[in-house]
């Protein structure tokens, strides 16, 4: 959160808007209005001792930004501050997310697998250039 560092999400959010960009942690395509998960991230990391700094960055973030876009916090605000209250890299964010989302896949998967039949089986025919040969020995 660069809005710790600054102080302010005033020029943070102004600088991310100047240049055309959205501004992270910020919207959701499937969530246009309050994304679930990160209003129920952001009540646990209320509980989370040393939070209360970035949980105030991401507030300043929101509230700033409302002034101009009408988005809500998504997940990856809540992560930034899970990662950032945690002490952790600022990439770590990205690993939290996909190793949360794995558990979700493995059940999906062992799902399909008792599904008869299997529904997921991909098929495909190559209709591309044919590969060059493999040289002689």
């Amino acid at each position: 959160l660069d809005v710790l560092d600054q102080g302010t999400a005033a020029p943070v959010v102004a600088d991310e808007l100047r240049a055309g960009r959205r501004v992270p942690g910020l919207g959701h395509r499937l969530y246009p209005g309050e994304d679930p998960r990160a209003r129920a991230l952001f009540a646990l990391l209320e509980e989370v001792p040393g939070a209360a700094p970035a949980l105030a960055a991401a507030q300043d973030i929101v509230t700033t930004t409302a002034r101009h876009t009408p988005l809500h916090a998504n997940v990856d605000l809540a992560l930034a501050v899970l990662t950032v209250s945690s002490g952790m890299s600022a990439s770590a964010g990205e690993t939290v997310f996909a190793v949360a989302r794995t558990a979700g896949w493995i059940a999906h998967t062992l799902e399909e697998y008792e599904e008869r039949p299997l529904r997921m089986r991909p098929s495909g025919h190559y209709v591309g250039a044919r590969p060059p040969q493999p040289l002689p020995e």
